[in-house]
Order: structure tokens, then C-alpha cells, then sequence
């Protein structure tokens, strides 16, 4: 039956068979159309099989358990025994994210040439229990992310990275990735309200008042996620006893963020108190404030709720191997694939035909050879690497 709304006939779940092996076609297989089976030259997986493989491991799949099902897989469309517990090891996935991951980023990821209005940012810290049983937790590295809404209202990320810290250098360094592959510059950065962001931000798009460059003349604006400054809000409350539901403070903060005037009887009231830490918080905060709601417009999105459950998304998929990934340009592939993921725009079909059409250009060859970032010599680049 073809999708709801659709006019088609019928709906066809999987790319048409091109070139099946006449030798393996599966004649008597119900099910043997309905599978993609080009590949490499001379490589016995199939696109299909590769594709099956890389969306497993976007999903949060090892990199073992994805290749035993991708072998398995193809042991039982090949008519072979199926040996559950042989070859049970990474190399096989992980080296396809390799040679494949970059190309399927390429195609799918948003705004690869110019830059959108608003960017929302943020940081992931992936932190593991110190060694030698200590109480404290070390840093293992950490991911940042910029995401964008498109013209259809959905959000995407466009850019993720790994680093070795938190800090604006580092902010500086994914920001600056970013920008020498982009024309322009956003109008707006969304993000934490960080002192390192913010210094980030001025480095890589410094105030430019020359005629010669009008276009990258003004430096973006630094948008605060407003949910973190009422997490903070609410923190301070909470600390003084004054969150009861019928206390007129924290009725208050509950309101002050849907308009100007919600937030001037906030300030307000919160003035009466005169608690010092909610002083201090209030300069801050009230000039921040003032320039965003001026800056408010219907129908724009600058609200970080989305990249907040993605970054929740990719600590989960990363979950408790993040201590195992060491090569960082292998580990920044993978994290796009999930990227791609969360995104939604990894499909198992969708990949396939991808991955033929780009194999079709370069002859049925990938132009990329198998374990070309490789870290050598027992060095972890992720790990190792001096912090930038």
C-alpha cells in the first residue's frame, strides 16, 4: 500500500536490484528483490550491507556487534553457515565509517557553503572515574555541536567535533573549523552564556568596521539560552527556602520569561529581597535580558531545547565506550554518522543509493583507502594530543 497521502499506486521499500550476482541471485527467495546487492569492485559486502552496518553504529551499536550482524547477514543471503560467535571484532564497521562516513556527511549534513542566521551551539563533556579508584571524574574528551533550523522549520546539526577540553580555545578552534568552510557569518550564536563562548566568538569574527568587507562587518550577537539562566533563576530560589508555590518570587520566576513585562515584575520583586547572590545574578542577567527581548521575533527559533536532548543522545549512544575511543578523526566520523541519525536522515535505503552513486563516480572504487588515519606507534590522537 503506497504512504498515506501519497498518489503512488504502491510504495516500494527498498531501491530496485540493478546488478544481482547471477550466480547468487537467490532464485526461490521470496525475499530476494528486495535488497540493493551492487557493491565495491572485487569486494564481497554489498552496499546494502555496508549501509546496514553504518546506520547500526549511528544508532549507538558497537562496532562488534554491528559486523557480526552485517556478516551474519550475508552468510544467510549467500546460503552459508551462520556461525554466531566467529570473527566478533570492530575492524570490519569501523573501517567502512572510515572510508564512507565523510562522503554520506557531505551529501546530507546542512548548509555546507554559507552560514545560517542563527547557530545554536554546545558543548558535550564526556567524563570517566578517575584512575587508581580516586572519588573525582576526568575530562575523556569532549563533543561540540552547531545545529540550525531549516527553511521547513526542522532542526539539523551541521557541524560536531571532538576536542580535548571546554574552554574558549577550544570554542575557538570549532568555531573557526566551521567558519573556513562557510561564506558569511550568523547573525546570532546561541549558546550557554560562557565567558569562553563568548571570547571565541569575538576572536573568529572580530568587529570589522573596513569598507573593504561589508559583509562581514558586525560581529554575531551572543544569544543566552534563557532555559539555563532559569534553571539558575530557580536554583538561587531554592538555595533561600523561597520556592513555595504560593511564595510571589518564585510564582514569578516561573512567568519572567514569557515577556518583558513578566520579567520587569520579576527584577522587581526580586530586588525587594535583596539576596546578594540573586543581586549579582540580576546584573547579569537584566542587560542580557533587555537586548533579547528587543531582539525577539515571531516564527524564529532560538530556543536550545532541541540540541539539549541532542547532546542527551549522543552521550547515550557513546555511552560507556567513551573511554575506548582514542583516534580522533575516526571518532569525529562516527559522531557525524550519529549526527546524521539524530538529524533524520539516516535511512538504510537512503545510504545504499548514496553509497552507489558515490561509488559509481570513482569507477566502483572508493578513493579513499582502508585505515589511512590510523593512529601508529600505540599514540591516541583523541587522547594524546596536546590540548587546542
Amino acid at each position: 500500500m503506497a504512504k498515506p497521502g501519497s498518489a503512488a499506486p504502491s510504495h516500494r521499500f527498498t531501491a530496485p536490484m540493478a546488478t544481482p550476482y547471477p550466480d547468487r541471485s537467490g532464485a526461490g527467495d521470496p525475499g530476494a528483490e528486495t535488497e540493493e546487492r551492487r557493491t565495491a569492485r572485487n569486494y564481497q559486502f554489498t552496499a546494502y550491507d555496508i549501509a546496514s552496518g553504518l546506520v547500526a553504529v549511528a544508532r549507538g551499536t558497537s562496532y562488534a556487534k554491528a559486523g557480526q550482524d552485517v556478516r551474519e547477514h550475508a552468510a544467510r543471503r549467500w546460503g552459508a553457515a551462520v556461525d554466531g560467535g566467529a570473527r566478533r571484532h570492530g575492524t570490519l564497521v569501523s573501517d567502512w565509517v572510515e572510508v564512507y562516513a565523510e562522503a554520506l556527511w557531505q551529501t546530507q549534513a546542512p548548509y555546507r557553503e554559507t552560514w545560517p542566521e542563527t547557530v545554536l551551539v554546545g558543548v558535550l563533556p564526556l567524563t570517566a572515574d578517575a584512575p587508581g579508584g580516586e572519588a573525582a571524574t576526568r575530562l575523556v574528551f569532549s563533543v561540540f555541536v552547531a545545529v540550525a533550523y531549516g527553511s521547513d522549520g526542522r532542526p539539523a546539526v551541521f557541524g560536531i567535533r571532538t576536542s580535548t577540553g571546554t574552554g574558549a580555545r577550544h570554542w575557538e578552534a570549532f568555531l573557526r573549523e566551521l567558519d573556513q568552510e562557510r561564506r558569511g557569518r550568523p547573525a546570532y550564536v546561541v549558546g550557554d552564556g560562557s565567558a569562553g563562548l563568548a571570547r571565541a566568538v569575538a576572536l573568529v569574527w572580530p568587529e570589522n568596521d573596513g569598507a573593504d568587507a561589508p559583509s562581514r562587518s558586525l560581529s554575531p550577537a551572543l544569544w543566552t539560552d534563557e532555559h539555563l539562566m532559569r534553571q539558575e533563576a530557580r536554583r538561587i530560589c531554592r538555595d533561600r527556602g523561597l520556592d513555595g508555590r504560593g511564595g510571589r518570587l518564585w510564582q514569578l520566576v516561573q512567568r519572567a520569561w514569557r515577556s518583558a513585562d513578566d520579567w520587569d515584575r520579576f527584577t522587581a520583586e526580586g530586588h525587594r529581597h535583596g539576596l546578594p547572590e540573586l543581586e549579582r545574578w540580576l546584573a547579569r542577567a537584566e542587560p542580557t535580558m533587555a537586548r533579547q527581548f528587543a531582539a525577539r521575533a515571531h516564527g524564529v527559533h532560538r530556543s536550545r531545547q532541541w540540541i539539549r536532548a541532542a547532546l542527551g543522545e549522543l552521550e547515550e549512544r557513546v555511552g560507556r565506550r567513551r573511554s575506548t575511543f582514542g583516534n580522533q578523526a575516526r571518532t569525529d566520523r562516527l559522531l557525524r554518522l550519529m549526527a546524521l541519525d539524530i538529524s533524520g536522515v539516516a535511512r538504510i535505503h537512503a545510504w545504499t543509493d548514496l553509497i552507489c552513486v558515490w561509488l559509481e563516480r570513482s569507477d566502483g572504487r572508493p578513493l579513499t583507502s582502508q585505515r589511512r588515519i590510523a593512529d601508529q606507534g600505540g599514540r591516541r590522537s583523541l587522547r594524546d594530543a596536546p590540548s587546542r
